[in-house]
């Protein structure tokens, strides 16, 4: 089943490049700084929490800069919550391309998922300046980002499709992402560390895969620290069983898009 998306979109390579230029051109139309959005989000939300964390609640997080450890945080949780804000209502806002000619559903989230990757790239340029700023000892336990965002760009799509196809069928998901996401965020470390939370409420967290790949994100760049290889072999036969159950009903509900949409 995980081999059936690649074949599928291969035929429509063209579509897809197309609908994430679309995507692209659309979010940034007749907007004055574009693409720097994509840094403005995350620099914001950065400097908010280290004001809040530091200088109001004075909460010590890391032995290293707030601005790193609030940063390379919220770099994969707006990657993710992105690409759900984008990919939901994928399908109902495309609905007169669905019911007319056919084409891989799954292409509509993707591509917006897509376009979040492009500006997770771009936040990254801002994230490199930082770790020079505040000199930040590099280590080869850096490379751990690749794996680490693969998790993490197959959880996003999992999720993705899944809410997207659920959206056809069921309107008030669209309507409850807002708060859905809301409640993800407050469930990933993103402005706290695992480190400070009892062990009962560790376990409870890491039911969600972000803690993991949020907080191993964090490690391997600031902090040099490696991967728990079981760790992450576990994760990742999560998430690869996740992504096949939630493509299998993906495409088990896509033959009816057209009548019900």
């Amino acid at each position: 089943m995980l081999i059936t998306m690649p074949s599928r979109l291969y035929k429509y390579k063209e579509l897809f490049f197309i609908f994430v230029w679309r995507e692209f051109t659309v979010r940034y139309r007749q907007s004055l700084i574009g693409a720097l959005w994509a840094i403005l989000q995350p620099l914001s939300m950065m400097a908010l929490f280290t004001f809040i964390f530091s200088y109001v609640m004075k909460v010590k997080m890391a032995s290293y800069s707030p601005v790193l450890f609030f940063y390379a945080g919220l770099m994969p949780w707006i990657f993710f919550s992105s690409s759900l804000n984008y990919s939901i209502p994928s399908l109902t806002n495309h609905y007169q391309l669905i019911t007319k000619i056919y084409f891989p559903r799954e292409i509509l989230p993707l591509s917006g998922i897509t376009v979040a990757f492009v500006d997770y790239l771009i936040a990254s340029t801002i994230f490199i300046f930082f770790l020079i700023i505040y000199k930040v000892h590099i280590t080869w336990n850096i490379l751990w980002v690749v794996p680490l965002f693969m998790l993490l760009f197959f959880f996003t799509v999992a999720v993705s499709i899944f809410l997207a196809g659920l959206n056809v069928y069921y309107r008030d998901v669209r309507l409850a992402t807002g708060f859905l996401i809301q409640l993800w965020f407050f469930a990933t470390p993103v402005m706290y560390t695992i480190d400070n939370v009892p062990i009962n409420m560790k376990l409870l967290l890491f039911l969600n895969p972000l803690t993991f790949i949020v907080e191993n994100m964090r490690r391997c760049i600031v902090e040099g620290r490696a991967v728990v290889g079981w760790q992450f072999v576990l994760v990742l036969i999560i998430i690869s069983v996740f992504v096949f159950f939630c493509y299998r009903f993906f495409i088990k509900i896509e033959r009816a898009f057209a009548d019900v949409i």
